[in-house]
């Protein structure tokens, strides 16, 4: 049976299927964001129900991009104020199964329990190691913040072996590990960008996402 007859046979369920590289949840595409994304997003003041229609897209965070928005300094608070619009609603938030941290307190914990946490995969798993020995550290850019350096984007590198991940900018570190190594990372170049309208910024974004699918 080819792919499309597949896709098409169960497109009223999740599919978990490596061959596709993709997860489609009632013919949707689940799209994770980088935390840069937000930036753009709001500079735009893009209205995401109107531009990504639900029935075509889900966007995600990883659970530590949560951490994030609940980090962003106080003198960005309209920045704040636009993603609390969508996160946990529009935005969905993605949590990996996992038991409780004790080193962590209650509201820091980085995994989701039962009935929260999704379960990963052994190649998921193996690449998690792989970057957390490789750029996983104890330090954090302040000490008032939730996450350590590098910790949000290795959750990114990692979703981004089955998943397409946006963001608009890959330095040296996990997401460009991960995109030297097949990851599904797509980079909205911020020079091309600036100029798009709000429409043409849409339709690049589709026209990217497309491409990863193919």
């Amino acid at each position: 049976m080819a792919k499309h007859q597949l896709i098409r046979k169960f497109s009223q369920r999740i599919i978990h299927a490596d061959d596709f590289g993709i997860i489609f949840s009632e013919g949707m595409l689940r799209v994770f964001i980088d935390h840069n994304i937000w930036d753009e997003l709001f500079a735009r003041k893009l209205d995401l129900e109107c531009f990504f229609p639900t029935e075509q897209f889900t966007f995600y965070v990883t659970k530590h991009g949560k951490y994030e928005v609940q980090q962003t300094p106080e003198s960005c608070m309209e920045l704040k104020e636009y993603i609390n619009r969508y996160l946990d609603s529009l935005v969905k938030v993605d949590a990996m199964f996992g038991f409780h941290n004790s080193n962590l307190p209650p509201d820091q914990q980085r995994s989701g329990g039962f009935g929260i946490g999704r379960f990963s995969n052994k190649t998921n798993e193996l690449f998690r190691k792989n970057l957390n020995q490789k750029f996983g550290t104890s330090q954090k850019r302040k000490s008032t913040q939730i996450l350590y350096k590098q910790e949000a984007d290795i959750e990114l590198a990692v979703r981004s072996l089955i998943y397409p991940v946006l963001t608009l900018d890959i330095k040296p570190g996990p997401l460009k590990e991960a995109q030297e190594q097949g990851g599904k990372v797509i980079l909205l170049e911020r020079q091309f960008i600036k100029p798009l309208s709000n429409s043409d910024f849409v339709s690049y974004i589709k026209s990217r996402l497309n491409e990863v699918q193919t």
